[in-house]
């Protein structure tokens, strides 16, 4: 009898646990969701990767509100029973309370080790894999950002402005600046016209001048027509993993040197000690 009154309590708490951590996460997640949508129109990625990362991002919620969604179900549980004068279904059962609490205890340990499963690996798996889809992609919207007199630069080391855009789309006096690690290109053209399909995304370029930067040497030369290439373009998006993205194991083998490890352009230095220790104390 004790047993099935005890598997009551469960099923209560763990139903409106679940119910309620799926709730408040959807309510969360779709909050964070519109916060991230800054990709596509500011960074210009693709909406398959707006979902994507958006939905990768999801197992983090879920870590976050697990412990006060756990303390709200049982609170709300104990008290429904108490309301109802269920609760003495226990008492009359020969259940005292110490041995009531136990099983709470007892459930409540299960909880902690799904949460610790959660935030040691899972979490920062999805955050890596989210970051890895930012890092892969091309940047599909880039062109839909191209307005007239507003400075485009999104990408890495590239920055557009465009004086004016007639309803032809015809681009007028576009400024374009390409830096790269020792060297820089400025160019300027009386017109343009952006060709984006599926084989190609560019700019066509007409009657300008290129100034080439090369250290202390500079080279300007006029052109009529040239092709500018849009298809290969960095996003500016921060694509490195954060310690907070890296899964515990890791940590902990950085932590105390088992032996040094490198996760993409994470390298284990003595420099970023204390803050993995932090990150393994919010673990």
């Amino acid at each position: 009898m004790k047993k099935l009154i005890f598997r009551k309590l469960y099923f209560d708490i763990a139903s409106f646990f679940g119910t309620s951590l799926v709730i408040v996460g959807l309510i969360v997640w779709t909050i964070q969701a519109v916060n991230y949508f800054d990709i596509v129109t500011e960074d210009g990625h693709g909406l398959k990767i707006y979902f994507y990362y958006s939905l990768l991002n999801f197992p983090r919620i879920i870590q976050r509100i697990l412990p006060f969604i756990f303390f709200l179900s049982v609170f709300y549980t104990i008290i429904k029973y108490e309301s109802k004068n269920e609760i003495f279904i226990f008492w009359v059962n020969g259940i005292n309370k110490i041995n009531f609490l136990n099983k709470l205890l007892i459930f409540s340990i299960i909880c902690m080790l799904a949460q610790i499963i959660l935030s040691s690996y899972f979490s920062p798996l999805s955050k890596n894999l989210a970051r890895s889809y930012l890092k892969n992609s091309n940047i599909d919207f880039f062109t839909s950002l191209i307005k007239d007199r507003k400075f485009i630069n999104v990408t890495d080391g590239l920055t557009i402005f465009i004086e004016k855009k007639q309803e032809d789309g015809i681009f007028e006096n576009i400024f374009l600046e390409d830096k790269g690690k020792y060297s820089s290109k400025m160019i300027y053209a009386s017109r343009g016209l952006l060709v984006d399909n599926e084989t190609q995304k560019k700019l066509e370029l007409f009657n300008g001048k290129i100034m080439n930067i090369n250290g202390s040497k500079t080279n300007i030369f006029d052109f009529d027509q040239i092709s500018f290439n849009l298809q290969d373009l960095n996003s500016k998006t921060i694509t490195v993993p954060k310690i907070q993205e890296i899964d515990t194991i890791s940590l902990l083998k950085c932590f105390f040197k088992i032996h040094q490890i490198r996760i993409e352009t994470f390298n284990c230095q003595d420099e970023i000690i204390s803050d993995i220790k932090i990150e393994i104390l919010k673990n």
